[in-house]
């Protein structure tokens, strides 16, 4: 239904922009959902892989515990704060489509729903506008819950990658000192190590596509929500620009969470390879050196997430978006 007000206000390029701020959202939403459903199985098999890491009995002294509750906390925030923007943006956003359209309909009979969408009939009673926005509060939580969800779990299984590689990099610091043992040691690392990069993998081969729709779709959001923050100052609607404002940070952090987490995951394979090659490497067997070497070779390529596995998402990434919204933001606002 919002593809057909799309079409029906085609020749009115600010119903266009308005229609486009929520229906961008409205495809990120159910393109996330698909790819959810599509990797359910994948989702299952990787909880259940790190379900060992959650026990105490994992980490062998507190400096290790606490490498690995520092990622653990920031997952634990984002969601949080995701769910709570996320819930107050939308129940604003609605209320605000409301108010301004019931105040329009008692001017001049012509019923807009809060949400941009045309139901393939004309709305000619209150009650059957009524009905219509009731049935628009159903979808509310799923909203909620379809936007914040698939990034709350892939955030917090890529926060999860990167509080096992800083674990590890501690274990390699210490196991490799016991030189009585070293074989079994690197054997226990390489395993390890072999283990992270697979989910590594298995969050970037099915879940770029989350990341790619993230990327483009914050392009075009950033822009046309800071464009309605500019407008709405202009005629001073201090309520509409309250509730872009929380739009546009809804939008805007998840990106940054995610160019964060990519980051996150690039600093800490260097890290891995930087403690290898700390190790006395160079005093051990030749057997035992060449294992080394090949441990310090892998980390030369450092794991990455990427959007759409040709764009490397990383704080430079976060940078490049906000830079290209707004460039796109100065060309709306010319043209309008």
């Amino acid at each position: 239904m919002g593809g057909a007000h799309l079409v029906k206000y085609f020749s009115k390029p600010e119903y266009i922009v308005a229609n486009l701020t929520e229906n961008v959202l409205f495809t990120m939403i159910i393109g996330k959902m698909l790819i959810c459903e599509r990797s359910r199985r994948i989702m299952v098999y990787f909880l259940n892989t790190i379900q060992p890491d959650f026990s105490a009995k994992s980490y062998s002294n507190a400096r290790e515990k606490a490498l690995y509750l520092h990622y653990n906390e920031f997952a634990l925030i984002f969601i949080k704060v995701s769910l709570g923007l996320a819930t107050l943006t939308t129940i604003l956003y609605y209320i605000m489509g409301f108010l301004e359209n019931w105040t329009v309909s008692t001017r001049n009979a012509s019923y807009e729903l809060p949400y941009r969408t045309y139901p393939f009939f004309e709305i000619q009673d209150s009650t059957t506008y009524f009905c219509l926005c009731a049935y628009q509060i159903i979808a509310l939580p799923t909203i909620v819950c379809g936007y914040s969800a698939p990034d709350s779990f892939v955030l917090s299984m890529a926060l999860h990658i990167c509080g096992q590689l800083a674990v590890l990099s501690c274990k390699i610091e210490q196991l490799l000192k016991d030189h009585e043992n070293y074989n079994h040691h690197i054997g226990t690392i390489v395993l390890r190590h072999r283990q992270l990069i697979k989910l590594a993998e298995i969050l970037e081969n099915n879940f770029s596509m989350i990341f790619l729709q993230q990327t483009l779709g914050t392009v075009f959001l950033l822009c046309l929500t800071t464009y309605h923050m500019f407008a709405n100052s202009v005629n001073g609607a201090s309520t509409n620009v309250v509730t872009f404002l929380l739009y546009t940070s809804c939008v805007i952090s998840t990106i940054f969470a995610y160019c964060y987490i990519g980051e996150c995951l690039i600093k800490e394979s260097v890290r891995l390879r930087d403690t290898f090659y700390n190790t006395d490497w160079y005093n051990t067997s030749p057997s035992c050196g060449k294992i080394l070497s090949i441990c310090m070779i892998r980390p030369e390529k450092p794991l990455v997430l990427t959007a759409g596995k040709f764009y490397p998402l990383s704080l430079n990434t976060f940078t490049s978006i906000v830079k290209t919204s707004m460039a796109y933001l100065s060309i709306l606002r010319n043209f309008l």
